[in-house]
């Protein structure tokens, strides 16, 4: 049985080394190869307003809206001109025509459609709600390519002409972006205001409900609203601008990438009570995960707290929320409740009340709810805030989620809402595709699991011609990062039975490592699938769209024109599961009993094979073969047979080609390998 021990322990750890040499610095997430403008526009998350939506939300007055579709000169009603400023002496900095064109704020073209650069080849538009007429981007990859002959930092702002709150008693600054940076886990994205002509500015988080981590992308659009209302409400020459700043904590490291900004409104807040529940999982929502699939033995004993209710939350009302909350109830599949559990906050201040300007835009709290579950099965959590006035807006107080503890299936996906196709660019060599990957972090509370194997759902480009491709379990290094660690892995040969007929149909594929993997330590691994050389045909894996919000999804992708490696990205999860088979230990189980399983031979076979093991003793025995799914296609029942060896002709004729598991099961014992049918 093979091994592999852990050398990190906190994700915190994880996410903060993973920038320590200058290949892992360069990251994007994997995407769809080619896109139309329709198509951008759909990528859009449904469930995620529009700028102007959230604005006007609870019918706010809109004091001041911008769409960038006169660039630099500004489409806002005659208030007026952006200026930009950048460290490249305004050659970062550029407006996106509706063509796709740069152009910078001096009115020259750049001669690229941004995002541009060596490391942002496949990174895709901005996918805002009017983003084909135009739109801003702090574009430093371009600025900086070609990376191999050095890069310099970079920092830049467009400030907005001067707008007079003086009458408003709440300014709320909403806008649609798309990022993505490097290389720690602190986005580089703010929004600044002044009200002294630039004498001073107030900064405020301009990465909203994005979960900050190391060469990570957010959604795109991802629509963020931030209250200024401290700094601006009441004055009459305030200036807002967005900043890419260079971290306090890093000092640098942000040079690379691109951030883009649309359809910026500029709104008062006439909500007076409203706690809104922005975002809840079944762990730490910055260090643990969501997973929707858990394995009853990785399962946090209530001794440990139990399931952790991670709830991120904001006051999204303009006064402040006294006797605040949280109500965490657990439920069963049908809707019988398990355990209840709540958490007073007390008083939350608004925005404009908050005694720090600027004040967080949200806050998390984390509630052990003390249960443990006792059976796999499918199970709600579900979240309500409550506070002493009536909220305006309930709606938002509550949300829930369905997550399932199983058997051995460790996953984070729905596969009830595999809704996109994770797939590799065509390569420079024509006919082939580059190579790709997909995979997940899986968090080990409890020691002593094993891993056997991965389940997979291949999407319906995936295959039609020669694929190889891996399957590994990585253990993260702390020093060295993903991309450098060390990882177990098996060989494949992609078989055309395993790719669906489209997404509805697909299955999830079970592929076996080659031996069982002791996961020795509680921490962090990484399971996923890998076409490390270019191919004839695609890999391809279905994936829930816009749904990792913690950072949990790896992509292998190329950095810039260098090498390819795994990059963290938070953009879609895919449906890759690790597989903690309860049979652990089975082969040393039987061994020690005196059963021994032989390859088939021949193998590959055709029409027939032969089946070898041997026995010590006299013992019940039968033989299962299954597909990949895990189906049973055949049983071979031989009762009770007598010591010594025994060999079983099969006929095979009717299975198709591809590759399957065959298991020896002696009064109860199993012992499994695979054979391939040509």
């Amino acid at each position: 049985m093979k091994h592999l021990t852990l050398a990190c322990c906190a994700l915190a750890a994880v996410m903060t080394t993973q920038a320590q040499r200058l290949v892992d610095q360069h990251s994007f997430a994997a995407m769809p190869e080619a896109m139309s403008a329709t198509e951008i526009q759909q990528q859009r998350d449904p469930a995620m307003p529009s700028s102007l939506d959230l604005a006007t939300r609870g019918g706010g007055t809109v004091l001041f809206a911008e769409d960038f579709a006169n660039g630099f000169d500004g489409n806002n009603g005659g208030a007026g001109a952006w200026s930009a400023e950048d460290t490249g002496a305004g050659t970062i900095w550029q407006w996106v025509d509706s063509q796709g064109d740069g152009h910078y704020a001096d009115g020259t073209a750049s001669g690229v459609e941004p995002p541009a650069g060596e490391f942002s080849t496949n990174i895709n538009p901005l996918a805002s709600s009017t983003g084909d007429n135009g739109w801003m981007i702090f574009d430093a990859d371009y600025f900086n390519t070609p990376i191999s002959e050095g890069f310099e930092n970079t920092e830049g702002w467009i400030t907005s002409p001067v707008l007079d709150f003086s009458a408003n008693a709440s300014v709320v600054v909403t806008w649609e972006q798309y990022f993505r940076y490097c290389c720690y886990p602190f986005a580089p994205v703010f929004l600044q205001v002044t009200t002294d002509g630039g004498a001073s500015w107030t900064t405020f988080d301009g990465h909203g409900t994005f979960i900050e981590s190391a060469n990570t992308a957010s959604a795109n659009a991802l629509t963020t609203s931030v209250d200024i209302s401290c700094a601006a409400a009441g004055a009459s020459e305030v200036q807002i601008r967005f900043s890419y700043l260079q971290a306090d904590e890093t000092g640098d490291g942000y040079s690379h990438y691109f951030w883009g900004i649309d359809d910026v409104v500029i709104s008062e807040n006439p909500v007076v009570n409203d706690l809104s529940v922005v975002q809840i999982t079944n762990g730490d929502i910055f260090n643990l995960y969501e997973y929707r699939h858990t394995p009853l033995e990785q399962a946090i004993p209530a001794a440990d707290g139990g399931l952790i209710a991670g709830v991120l939350y904001r006051n999204s009302g303009n006064a402040d929320q006294d006797e605040v909350v949280v109500t965490v109830d657990i439920l069963d599949a049908q809707g019988n409740n398990l355990t209840t559990v709540t958490e007073e906050l007390g008083t939350l201040s608004s925005f404009a009340n908050a005694a720090n300007c600027p004040a967080n835009p949200q806050d998390t709290v984390y509630i052990a709810t003390g249960w443990a579950p006792e059976t796999t099965g499918e199970y709600i959590l579900q979240v309500n805030m409550a506070q002493a006035s009536a909220d305006e807006f309930p709606e938002d107080n509550s949300r829930s989620m369905a997550f399932f503890y199983t058997d051995d299936e460790y996953g984070h996906d729905d596969e009830t809402n595999l809704d996109t196709e994770f797939r590799p660019r065509e390569s420079e060599i024509a006919g082939l595709f580059d190579p790709c990957g997909y995979g997940n972090f899986f968090h080990m509370h409890n020691t002593g699991s094993t891993a056997y194997g991965l389940t997979v759902r291949f999407g319906p480009s995936s295959g039609g011609g020669l694929l190889e491709f891996e399957t590994r379990l990585y253990d993260y290094d702390a020093e060295l990062g993903l991309t450098d660690s060390p990882f177990e892995s098996t060989y494949w040969e992609y078989d055309d039975s395993w790719t669906p007929a489209d997404a509805e149909s697909s299955e999830f594929v079970y592929l076996s490592f080659e031996d069982p993997i002791e996961l020795d330590n509680e921490g962090f691994y990484f399971a996923g699938v890998i076409s490390e050389f270019e191919s004839e045909s695609e890999l391809t894996v279905l994936a829930n769209a816009d749904s990792d919000t913690d950072n949990s999804t790896g992509s292998y992708s190329q950095a810039g024109s260098g090498d390819f490696v795994w990059f963290t990205s938070q953009t879609a999860t895919p449906a890759v599961r690790l597989i903690l088979s309860e049979r652990v230990g089975v082969d040393e189980i039987a061994n020690a009993n005196g059963i021994q399983l032989f390859q088939n031979v021949p193998n590959p076979a055709t029409g027939t094979t032969m089946f070898r093991f041997e026995m010590l003793q006299s013992r019940n025995v039968s033989l299962e073969i299954r597909d990949l799914q895990g189906r049973i296609v055949d049983t071979i029942d031989r009762g009770q047979l007598g010591a010594g060896e025994h060999q079983v002709q099969v006929d095979i004729s009717g299975l198709q080609s591809g590759i399957y598991t065959y298991t020896l099961i002696a009064d109860g014992m199993r012992l499994t390998k695979k054979f391939i049918v040509k």
